[in-house]
């Protein structure tokens, strides 16, 4: 992109404190009465309508609720100096979100009481802002970028709903307008190079707006060539390739896809900018969609929130028109809500309206659901059925003020039967929380493990060795050296009608398993369960090596039929001598029966987990899976030579990576995927075949003893039917 000037530098004065008649020559207006009548009627409105919304909601359960949160505000206290707010969250209270509902409500009833008491607030806090003082060092509570940017959001839509109504002061009128005018040539000088995080996305997202919103200013265009060149910058260096955003907490991924989204849509519609196209935008929405578990929501990894994801997908569609975003978004959300979400958007340029062109427009092909690795933001995702798991692999990320990233390394959420099962602390609801830095950010409020006596250092990225989905099995296998001593962890989801999860840590020095749920943990044969379903039962592998600890229980959020509610994560920590440990995890859901039954072939080396008539014996590479003692599948990821009973199912050159081996009664059927040219030889059916598709092609196989011997020509993934 070509680079953009730099902003001049601007006198302090033209941003905090604008005098009438230079604002007025900005303008090129005669005096406050004539710009006020001019600019209410201008046709610009925000990205985000709230008099399109409005139209939507009247007489309806949104509109009533926002009309009952505008009457507990006439009569509600403001003091904007008041540190009893908290040391974060008297920032959040000057970013005036919270006084929204009284524009909303006037847009709805058109009842001036609201208009009135906006006024009022906005005058207080604009004489009080120059008063009052933050506990963050360095850090000033106004002038801050997600403050300035905030507070535009907010009095756009004002100026918006309430421009031309008298009921609003002239005075409270100007003061949003100075604070529109000062803070983008704040955001505009302050942003002049690109920084990673949220922040500046945010506000260049924001400076954008203002920019349509008063394209009479003659720096608008500067302002608009400012936030364009950062956007670009943002999503060429801040999102990763595979569409996650750079901090790795899911709630900051979303909250930065709805920045770019608003800057896409009022970018194509006043601005001349083609943000739709930007194929990280587009990954960014198919990044959201890959994580989301079968419910409809993100896990909490690091400092994010619960994310539902169906939301930000609608309005995905609404820009991209993805068939598969349409079909999430009809399974997660009701017809009430997605008319809503619409409803406060404007119809794109030679389209009709947004919920019109939703129900009009097709489905397509949805692709299958993600599994295996999102290799640049490094999370991996397994699924079978409604079983689901995401392991967080990555490493610890900066930012502007304190990081996001919590002091985890591969720890795991796990999900069936539409509940958490295993579950994250995540960020809490403010910064503010007495148990941020003990709790939420600590190793021991996550599904992970901690080696006693050392500390999880800073640099603490895993390394991926295998994470692959096959059709029996998910494979993921990694490690790291973050406690200055090597732990290796394997998660294997076994697939089938009743999937189960085996997950196994190796450490040279004792350590402990940590297992956090939202249900308390109790005994049961074998092992331990959650109490009550849908739930979990953790059985050893090797149970005199594991000694059950009460971890106790922390704060978090869990998801719920109404959203997200607070819960307790109750910890189950088992404590391991040095070596290998695994742990059979079976999801249920009313209660765990039929039990599997689990027992150690080698200590430490293997289980066997027997289901009924079907058995699999899980090595430290790879799974035999059979039926009646019969060799139904095979998977390796590491081991070159499979044999069973004495006869050998799979035999390998070094170039093999993963092996996903089924017999039927048709004979053979294998997925491989090879780092460079490799013999193989694969066990076949009862009858040698005639002909072998490899990647559809057939052959002609040289066949003996039972075992077809075939050479996969390069590295890549290759399919054999018999």
């Amino acid at each position: 992109m070509t680079p953009v000037e730099k902003p001049p530098h601007v006198d302090p004065v033209r941003m905090l404190h604008i005098p009438t008649d230079d604002l007025l020559a900005d303008f090129g207006a005669p005096d406050p009465r004539s710009l006020r009548a001019r600019l209410a009627a201008r046709d610009i409105s925000p990205a985000a309508d709230p008099v399109r919304w409005a139209k939507w909601a009247k007489g309806r359960p949104a509109g009533d609720k926002v009309i009952a949160e505008a009457e507990r505000l006439l009569d509600t206290p403001v003091d904007f100096l008041d540190p009893g707010h908290g040391r974060s969250g008297l920032y959040g209270f000057h970013y005036l979100h919270w006084a929204q509902p009284l524009t909303r409500a006037v847009a709805l009833t058109g009842a001036e009481k609201y208009a009135v008491r906006l006024g009022e607030i906005v005058l207080d806090w604009y004489t009080s802002r120059e008063r009052v003082r933050g506990q963050w060092p360095g850090l000033d509570v106004v002038w801050y970028t997600l403050g300035v940017a905030g507070r535009c959001q907010v009095f756009i839509e004002a100026l918006h709903v309430l421009g031309g109504n008298p009921a609003l002061s002239d005075d409270a009128w100007l003061s949003m307008v100075r604070t529109l005018l000062g803070g983008a040539r704040w955001l505009a000088e302050e942003h002049d190079t690109f920084r990673h995080g949220n922040w500046q996305l945010a506000g260049c997202s924001v400076l954008g707006q203002v920019a349509a919103f008063l394209p009479e200013l003659p720096e608008s265009a500067l302002w608009s060539r400012v936030a364009l060149a950062r956007l670009h910058e943002h999503l060429e260096l801040d999102v990763y390739p595979d569409g996650g955003h750079y901090e790795r907490a899911p709630s900051y991924h979303v909250m930065c896809l709805g920045a770019l989204q608003l800057a896409a849509m009022v970018g194509e519609r006043a601005l001349g900018w083609d943000l739709v196209t930007h194929p990280r935008l587009v990954a960014m929405h198919d990044w959201l969609l890959a994580m989301t578990a079968p419910a409809g929501w993100v896990p909490p990894f690091n400092d994010s929130h619960l994310v539902t994801s169906a939301e930000h997908l609608l309005r995905g569609h609404y820009l991209l028109g993805a068939g598969e975003y349409k079909a999430a978004v009809l399974r997660w959300m009701d017809r009430e809500r997605i008319a809503e979400v619409l409803s406060w958007l404007s119809p794109r340029p030679a389209a009709g309206d947004p919920l019109a062109e939703f129900e009009a427009a097709p489905y397509g092909t949805a692709p299958p659901a993600h599994r295996g690795l999102l290799s640049a933001s490094k999370f991996v995702v397994q699924r079978s059925g409604s079983a689901y798991a995401a392991v967080n692999c990555g490493p610890l990320i900066e930012h502007e003020l304190e990081s996001h990233s919590h002091r985890s390394v591969l720890d795991l959420v796990l999900a069936a039967h539409g509940e958490p099962l295993l579950w994250e602390a995540g960020g809490p609801d403010t910064y503010d929380h007495p148990r941020y830095y003990d709790w939420y950010q600590a190793p021991v409020a996550h599904s992970g493990v901690l080696v006693p006596g050392r500390e999880l250092a800073d640099e603490h990225d895993a390394d991926l060795l295998v994470a692959a989905g096959l059709p029996t099995a998910d494979v993921l296998v990694a490690e790291h050296d973050g406690y200055s001593v090597r732990h290796r962890r394997t998660l294997l989801l076994l697939r089938g009608t009743e999937p189960y999860w085996v997950l196994t840590d190796e450490v040279a020095e004792p350590f402990r398993v940590l297992l956090h749920g939202i249900r308390p943990w109790r005994p049961a044969p074998g092992g331990y369960r959650s109490d009550g379903g849908p739930g979990l039962l953790v059985l050893p592998g090797q149970p005199d090596r594991a000694r059950a600890v009460d971890l106790g229980t922390g704060p978090t959020n869990a998801p719920g039929p109404a959203g997200p509610s607070a819960a307790g994560l109750h910890g189950l920590g088992l404590d391991c001598p040095g070596g290998s440990a695994s742990l059979v995890l079976v999801p249920f859901r009313s209660s765990p029966e039929p039990v599997p039954e689990v027992s150690t072939v080698e200590p430490g080396a293997a289980v066997l987990v027997r289901w009924k008539h079907r058995a699999d014996l899980v090595r430290s590479d790879h799974v035999i899976r059979t039926a009646d003692d019969v060799p139904v599948a095979a998977v390796s990821w590491g081991a070159r030579d499979i044999h069973h009973a004495g006869r050998e199912l799979l035999h390998a050159g070094r170039g093999l990576r993963t092996a996903d081996i089924r017999w039927n009664e048709q004979g053979v059927q294998a997925e491989l995927e090879t780092t460079a040219r490799t013999a193989v030889r694969l066990a076949t059916g009862q009858e040698p075949p005639a002909v072998v598709l490899l990647n559809d092609v057939p052959l002609t196989p040289h066949c003996t003893d039972g075992v077809v011997n075939l050479v996969l020509p390069a590295a890549g993934r290759w399919r054999v039917r018999q």
